[in-house]
């Protein structure tokens, strides 16, 4: 049986682990989520200062959203700018609790937040138990300090003329990392990016306005729904497209597996065919979300017979596509004639 101190330096040791990087190309850095821990609304402030201590700028970036892309949940961040990636900003980050490491997305790519290729880390502080509660991330051209609870509390980042440093001086928000109410209405400021220069820069005070959400709504004009008809050997093909119209994300609630729908009427408005009729989907409340400028496309095939499968009179009939959401959107009905 193991005496207290040995289950103390096995449980630390455990926590120890978590902190190497994984073996592997482009494999992240494995830790627990409170290294960094990601609610909405809050927010970190760093002094940043050059090689001669001298304050040069600061960094501030905030937690802004909770969505779910593709089915994926992620946190929406204002931007975050410990990174060694150029290019668009990094502003969707989640915790993968089965590898236990922190993965960003930039566009349709997925990846590690803090690569662990070639990296190391150095635990500088632990609890009584020997569980890491500081720890260092020696990485290419960047050194991340991190604190269980509170998140990046010091980067020192290697620019062109010279080395930056960044410090942690307010964190606001839920949870352990708050060092202080933050007031109220207030919004934490845009992250800034510093350039190297030794004369001192003054940061403008954050505009006292709200920033703009991220995630839109769905309203009378988003999404744009198109349907069209082409007729095939097996009776009419019907093509619905849905296009997010705007610059965000478009998040859908559904009730069920169905996304959705197709309805046929004739020309007194009875219901002649539904594409969901007899078929079965799975009951779950589940989201989707159509990216920026996005668009989904369904397609069905009817076989001109009505819901009872007998074939359906000539005559004209119109045709309507459906997202079954909550609530659900339509698009306007088109005409057809059968002959």
């Amino acid at each position: 049986m193991l005496n207290y101190s040995a289950m103390k330096s096995l449980r630390g040791l455990v926590f120890a682990l978590l902190l190497f990087p994984l073996p592997g190309l482009a494999q992240g850095v494995r830790m627990t989520a409170d290294f960094l821990p990601l609610d909405v609304g809050k927010s970190w402030t760093y002094d940043v200062t050059d090689q001669a201590g001298q304050k040069v700028g600061q960094i501030a970036f905030a937690v802004e959203e909770y969505t779910i892309v593709s089915g994926t949940s992620f946190y929406v961040l204002s931007e975050f700018p410990f990174t060694n990636e150029t290019g668009e900003p990094i502003r969707y980050i989640r915790y993968d609790r089965t590898e236990r490491y922190f993965v960003r997305k930039l566009r349709n790519d997925e990846g590690p937040l803090f690569l662990g290729d070639g990296a190391t880390t150095e635990v500088i502080e632990s609890d009584p138990s020997g569980a890491p509660q500081k720890f260092v991330l020696h990485a290419d051209k960047m050194t991340l300090t991190f604190q269980r609870g509170v998140g990046i509390v010091e980067a020192r980042m290697e620019k062109a003329g010279g080395t930056l440093t960044a410090k942690l001086v307010a964190a606001s928000g839920k949870g352990p990392a708050s060092t202080g109410p933050a007031a109220p209405g207030s919004v934490a400021p845009a992250p800034v990016r510093v350039p190297i220069t030794k004369e001192p820069i003054v940061i403008p005070p954050p505009e006292p306005t709200r920033r703009e959400p991220v995630v839109a709504t769905v309203t009378s004009q988003n999404p744009k729904i198109d349907v069209g008809t082409v007729p095939t050997p097996e009776g009419l093909r019907i093509v619905m497209i849905v296009t997010n119209t705007s610059e965000k994300i478009l998040p859908f609630q559904f009730r069920t597996g169905q996304t959705y729908d197709f309805v046929i009427r004739d020309a007194s408005d009875k219901e002649v065919w539904r594409w969901s009729k007899g078929n079965f989907f799975t009951q779950v409340v589940r989201s989707d979300s159509i990216r920026p400028n996005g668009k989904w496309q369904f397609e069905v095939v009817w076989n001109r017979t009505d819901n009872d499968d007998k074939p359906v009179p000539a005559g004209k009939y119109r045709v309507m596509g459906i997202i079954t959401s909550l609530p659900a959107v339509q698009s306007v009905p088109i005409e057809i004639e059968v002959q």
